[in-house]
């Protein structure tokens, strides 16, 4: 066995490792992009839910807006990944995170700055109230004096 014949066979070798290898990192390749397919269209339709429940929450309706632009993020963010675009859905996906925290924050604020009328127009009437009883016991203090210079 001459040293052509194993220099031949370690070429060989190293050549069908290199395949093999090159063909697993491929493969591999495709798994993990799979999975990250799969991942960020977990993502969109745990968003989508999160749409619905923030249509719940809208009982005033006071970001109707907002919710339409966020379907439509999500739309968008569903096109790019079947075009395999995968850092533009993380990119989509990222905004339409942050105007979900948008769109809770102004309901939340709706929903206090209609707790603050409601206790303004129950303070009102209270004051309205008070200053009805305060008319009445100014009349009746007057009609007791009026009685009293009367019946001396």
């Amino acid at each position: 066995m001459t040293t052509s014949y194993w220099t031949r066979r370690w070429a060989r070798t190293l050549a069908l490792s290199a395949a093999f290898g090159m063909a697993g990192g491929t493969f591999a390749m495709r798994t993990a992009r799979a999975g990250e397919e799969d991942d960020l269209q977990r993502q969109i339709e745990t968003q989508r839910s999160g749409v619905n429940d923030i249509e719940r929450l809208d009982e005033l309706h006071t970001a109707g807006d907002e919710i339409v632009l966020l379907k439509s993020w999500l739309d968008e963010a569903w096109s790019l990944r079947a075009k395999h675009e995968y850092d533009d859905v993380r990119a989509v996906l990222d905004r339409a995170l942050g105007q979900a925290e948008l769109i809770r924050q102004k309901i939340a604020a709706s929903k206090l700055r209609a707790q603050a009328d409601k206790r303004e127009a129950a303070l009102q009437e209270t004051r309205h109230k008070i200053d009805v009883a305060r008319k009445a016991l100014a009349d009746t203090t007057i009609k007791k004096k009026a009685l009293e210079a009367a019946n001396k």
